[in-house]
Order: structure tokens, then C-alpha cells, then sequence
């Protein structure tokens, strides 16, 4: 344990995503998206605590950008460039190639979130309890702000994307959204209408437990140094996978769940880490318990949402729904085949 600890910390010194120039500082193109970044965090801090926390108006591209979390959030904002320059331009679908060629970046990322996220979360959440200690209407205000800054900023550039969108069903439900949620009060007046105070009461109640969970599982993720096992075993995986017919990473059945089942059976090379399976039957029984106990609840969202929609919509969502249950079989059918037995 002592060794995966030492490994796991050397991996959060050592990773740097960030191309540098030859002064230590960050490229061209990561500087400016970093500072667009920056940027807007700036404009959000200025429109959302002007009136209700001048403090954290002025400083909170500091408080997100700098102390604890100042490593972190750099070295998010590289990989954002970097993700963002290989596939903005992609028209193609995305192979399990490609997602090799990322595997590395994704376990560097969570290894500097094991070893920074949470004394950058605490950082943050500092400010804002400063914030609501000094006015007991924090909160409230904040979220006039927000309104205003949602209408006034995002809402017309919703329905640009939305208009010039050539999806019936994304064009519907974007507009269904606008034209029914301009304000706190609309969301709570939806949510009332689906959910009972006692809903409301359980909701809470199994979102603080769900909370304390994924604490749990993340820090235990953490500990055993799960980022690099996973890796481990993900790009060999994923190499297999990415040959013959098997093209399309989205398309798990067929051919890529052929290529998975032939290398994972037997192969006592590679095998699944337990902590990312704890990972796994945990999310599993979450889901699960979701779908039992709220069953009826989400049929009458379905039935009001169904009913506000076209019928192309609608045969567009249940195309959808059918595909998602599809792939979920097959790759549900391969982990269950080859899942460790674990203490």
C-alpha cells in the first residue's frame, strides 16, 4: 500500500500536461484558452455576486484559479486544449483507437484530481460559506443574478444553437426548455408537480447518502491507485478492440463486443482491476435502486414530456432509448463474464 501511495504521489508531482515553451510557461494556444477560461469566470464573478457577495465578485478568478486549487485547474484547462484541438474538427466517428491514444491523459488527469480536488473544493466552499455568513440572503440573491444572466446571456445563444440545429429532437426539447424555464421559480413550480414533499424529503435524503458514497468510493479509487490500474487495463483492452470490422466506439455490440469477449477470456494478463469493479457494481446498484423506487415517477415525467413532443421527437427518443438498452446488454454481457472474484 505504502509503494501505491509513493507511486500514486510521484504521478501528481511529475504529470504535466501543459505544452511549454522554452521559459517554462504554457504555449500559445493553451495560454489563450486558459485565459478565455479565465475569462469568463471573471464576467460570471461580476454578474452573479455583484449584489450579493462584493468579495467573491472580485475575487473569484482567484479563488478558482489560484492556492489549492491553482495546479489543478491549470492543468484541466491544458487538457481541455488538447481534447478539444484533436476533435473539434472530427467528423468521422471516434474509434477505440483514438480513445488509446487518450487513456494516458485521462489517468494523468485523475491522479492530479486524487491528489488536489479536494483541497480545491475546500477552497472554494470557503468562499462561498464566507459569503453566506456575511449576508442571509446569500443565496437568494445569487440566484436573481443568475436568472438575469441566464436571459440576458445564454438564453439567445440556446436558441441560436437551437435554430440553427438540423436535430428535430434536440430543436424541440431546447425550445421546450426555454419557453418553460426562465427562473427558479419555474423549476420549483415543475418540480412540485412531480414530486410530493415526501419525494422532495427522500430526495434530499438519498442525495446526502449518495454524496457520502461517491467520498467514499473516490477516496478508496484514490488510495489504491485505481487511475493506473485502470489504465492498465483499458488501453491493452481497447487495442484489441480497435481492429477488423470494430471501427465506431459508440457501437459497442457486434463486432467491438466480439474483439472484448475473445480477449478477456482467458487472458490472464490482463484483468479487471477490483477497485474500478467496485466501481462499477456500486454505480449498477445505485441505478437500480434509482429505477425501483422511482419508478413511477419517471413514467409520468415521460408521459408529460412525450406529450409536449412530435411524434418524430418522440420515435427519435425511443430510437434512442432502444439503442442505449442494447449496447447496455452487451456490455453488461461481457463484464459479467469476466468481472474478478474479488475479497
Amino acid at each position: 500500500m505504502k509503494l501505491l501511495v509513493l507511486l500514486a504521489l510521484t504521478a501528481v508531482v511529475l504529470a504535466d500536461l501543459c505544452p511549454r515553451n522554452k521559459k517554462g510557461g504554457l504555449q500559445k494556444g493553451p495560454r489563450k484558452f486558459s485565459e478565455g477560461a479565465k475569462s469568463a469566470v471573471r464576467v460570471a464573478g461580476t454578474a452573479l455576486f455583484t449584489l450579493s457577495c462584493s468579495e467573491l465578485s472580485d475575487s473569484l478568478e482567484s479563488v478558482v484559479f489560484e492556492g489549492d486549487c491553482a495546479h489543478l485547474t491549470e492543468q484541466a484547462m491544458c487538457y481541455g486544449y488538447t481534447m478539444k484541438k484533436k476533435y473539434e474538427k472530427q467528423t468521422e466517428p471516434v474509434s477505440y483507437g483514438q480513445l488509446v491514444e487518450d487513456v494516458d491523459g485521462v489517468r494523468d488527469m485523475g491522479n492530479l484530481a486524487c491528489g488536489h480536488a479536494r483541497a480545491c473544493y475546500d477552497q472554494i466552499a470557503a468562499a462561498i460559506k464566507k459569503c453566506e455568513d456575511g449576508n442571509p440572503n446569500f443565496v437568494e440573491q445569487t440566484l436573481v443574478a443568475a436568472e438575469l444572466m441566464y436571459s440576458v446571456t445564454y438564453k439567445p445563444q440556446v436558441q441560436q444553437i437551437a435554430d440553427s440545429s438540423s436535430e428535430p429532437l434536440f430543436k424541440e426539447l431546447a425550445n421546450l426548455v426555454m419557453d418553460n424555464f426562465n427562473s427558479a421559480a419555474d423549476i420549483e413550480a415543475a418540480l412540485n408537480s412531480f414530486f410530493s414533499k415526501e419525494n422532495q424529503s427522500e430526495i434530499v435524503t438519498d442525495a446526502e447518502f449518495a454524496r457520502k458514497q461517491f467520498i467514499t468510493i473516490a477516496q478508496g479509487f484514490c488510495d489504491d491507485g485505481c487511475f493506473d490500474k485502470s489504465a492498465a487495463f483499458f488501453e491493452p483492452l481497447f487495442t484489441a478492440m480497435d481492429a477488423g470490422q470494430c471501427t465506431v466506439a459508440s457501437e459497442f455490440c457486434g463486432p467491438c463486443q466480439r474483439n472484448a469477449a475473445n480477449f478477456l477470456y482467458g487472458n490472464e494478463d490482463v484483468v479487471m482491476p477490483c477497485c474500478l469493479k467496485e466501481v462499477a457494481e456500486t454505480s449498477i446498484q445505485a441505478y437500480n435502486r434509482v429505477e425501483q423506487k422511482y419508478r413511477a415517477i419517471i413514467d409520468r415525467f415521460d408521459a408529460d414530456l412525450s406529450e409536449q413532443l412530435s411524434d418524430e421527437a418522440n420515435y427519435r427518443i425511443k430510437g434512442i432509448v432502444n439503442e442505449l438498452k442494447e449496447q447496455s446488454a452487451c456490455i453488461k454481457e461481457v463484464y459479467d463474464a469476466n468481472k474478478p472474484e474479488c475479497a
